[in-house]
């Protein structure tokens, strides 16, 4: 173990004393950082819950969803995790109450939500509260819907909305070249193209296209489109 002396002979911080509390809790519960991360929610990876045991990342700068959602997969209250930061809870959280655990459902993954062929199915955890019965996990291929959308996202599609509304986003197959996600615009020639986020793409207006659904969550931003 890098000792406190030695991170500061080398120029480096050291390792806050609540980031290595997180670090034993989490293997006092016989659990991996690829575990708590996915029992923490969508929205978390295990690269998350590093920058967290190596207090890169505040727990207290999270989203309250997301702190609620570490904190339901430590077992802790929020007033365990102020009392290990000294600090006070924030105002718009309550101490007094444990977390209410986070509901997940498993789902496959049915494609590549920007270009080919769709991948083999693998189990992944979706929020049950936001996730609609019937719909389909997509994961986000490629840069070509960023800033919105990033390469690894995964996308909650409703297969039975199918009908272009401008300013959506929608998963589309195009034949011969598979999957593709893009919102949809209505340009200066009056028609619905296909537009990326990425201004260094340009918009697209092919001539035969299925609408597979409409795109209406991204995770693990964690947000509606």
């Amino acid at each position: 173990m890098v000792s406190s002396y030695h991170y500061q002979q080398m120029g480096k911080k050291p390792r806050p004393e609540w980031a290595d509390a997180i670090r034993k809790r989490r293997e006092q519960l016989g659990l991996t950082q690829e575990q708590l991360a996915e029992m923490s929610g969508g929205s978390f990876t295990q690269r998350t819950v590093s920058a967290i045991e190596t207090g890169v990342v505040n727990p207290f700068s999270l989203r309250s969803d997301r702190l609620l959602g570490l904190l339901s997969a430590l077992d802790w209250t929020l007033e365990d995790l102020s009392n290990i930061m000294n600090v006070d809870v924030p105002k718009k959280l309550d101490h007094r109450e444990r977390v209410t655990p986070v509901r997940f459902l498993i789902q496959p993954v049915r494609g590549l939500a920007s270009a080919g062929q769709p991948v083999d199915p693998e189990g992944v955890p979706v929020l049950a509260d936001v996730w609609r019965r019937g719909s389909l996990l997509y994961r986000v291929e490629g840069d070509s819907m960023a800033p919105t959308l990033h390469d690894g996202d995964r996308v909650y599609v409703d297969p039975s909305e199918t009908e272009l509304r401008e300013g959506r986003i929608y998963i589309c197959e195009i034949p011969g070249d598979g999957h593709t996600i893009k919102r949809v615009r209505r340009l200066d020639d009056g028609q619905l193209w296909l537009v990326s986020d990425n201004p260094a793409y340009r918009p697209w207006r092919p001539s035969e296209m299925r609408i597979v659904g409409r795109v209406y969550y991204h995770d693990p931003v964690g947000g509606r489109l």
